[in-house]
């Protein structure tokens, strides 16, 4: 979502913490009335839904169709269709294929998929996926529709919010502590006594960063310090990645790095942003994001990604 390295002014004119105080207020927000008609399919409770055709992924999704889904299509001001027609003059998956060859990483900065979805229906903004703390994955809308997440990238992207409070200065660690707190075990996540129902999908969830200490780290080159995804995000998102790269063949199973392997963490250059294909960052496409921020472990990510797709 937005980036939290802002100002007290821009802060201010962005509305965001107004926006997730009124999430709060609303509770879940979910529906599962339908958008459009999707091919019917056994319910085997892990598929994506791609121009009304389902994949399977191996890791647990749930659709906008289902009960307890998030339904994007409640506003459907918030995206638009894809500028490629099939052969009925809407997306199909053949044009889908010729021209989706980016999957853009976010985190949320509100900490649980139940407040992103709020936040962004205020916002009036779109995202095809909602990654929550547990490892439940969310599909919004159909992967055909253009989803207002990451600017000149949305037309050729597939887009997804990690749920995670987010980046922040060394100096200001105040969202930081509220959300995560030390054990006798390490570091557990903790959800705020004013989220009254954090919508989370397992039961007696219990969320620990995959790293047990915060992480620091140079986005943009500014100093940040965050704390890491939870194991069960780490294993969901490889293997939607690694699905999105089956059914995507333009889609490269990497991140962008340079000719010794290092994550770039800037923005990537105007020419090397038109012809990169594969998995990449908020910041990589827009030089005053910061998201999904320093903690993420792209090696990690793309080679158990990889390693499901041999």
């Amino acid at each position: 979502m937005a980036s939290r390295w802002w100002s007290r002014a821009d802060r201010a004119a962005r509305g965001l913490a107004p926006a997730v105080a009124l999430a709060f207020a609303l509770g879940g927000c979910r529906s599962v009335a339908p958008g459009p008609a999707v091919i019917p399919a056994p319910a085997a409770r892990d598929e994506i839904i791609v121009a009304g055709r389902r994949f399977h992924t191996g890791t647990r999704v749930v659709t906008w169709l289902e009960a307890g889904g998030y339904n994007g299509y409640a506003d459907p001001g918030a995206f638009t269709r894809r500028s490629v027609a099939g052969k009925n003059g809407e997306p199909d998956l053949a044009a889908l294929r010729g021209v989706v060859d980016q999957f853009v990483l976010h985190y949320d900065a509100c900490g649980l998929s139940k407040v992103c979805f709020n936040v962004l229906r205020q916002r009036h903004l779109s995202v095809h996926f909602l990654l929550d703390v547990d490892g439940t994955i969310y599909q919004t809308i159909d992967l055909r529709e253009k989803a207002a997440h990451a600017t000149i990238s949305n037309d050729r992207s597939v887009g997804i919010e990690i749920a995670n409070i987010g980046a922040y200065p060394p100096a200001e660690p105040k969202l930081l502590d509220e959300w995560y707190r030390r054990d006798a075990d390490g570091v557990r996540l903790v959800v705020p006594a004013r989220i009254r129902d954090p919508g989370i999908l397992t039961r007696n969830f219990s969320g620990r960063p995959a790293r047990p200490v915060p992480v620091r780290g140079r986005i943009q080159d500014r100093e940040l310090v965050q704390y890491d995804l939870t194991a069960e995000q780490y294993a969901a998102l490889a293997r939607l990645t690694a699905a999105l790269c089956r059914v995507f063949p333009q889609l490269a199973c990497d991140y962008p790095h340079d000719a010794a392997g290092r994550l770039l963490t800037g923005k990537l250059p105007d020419a090397e942003l038109a012809r990169y294909r594969g998995v990449l960052g908020h910041y990589h496409i827009q030089e005053n994001k910061i998201d999904p921020g320093p903690a993420v472990q792209w090696r990690r990510l793309i080679d158990e990604a990889r390693r499901l797709l041999r």
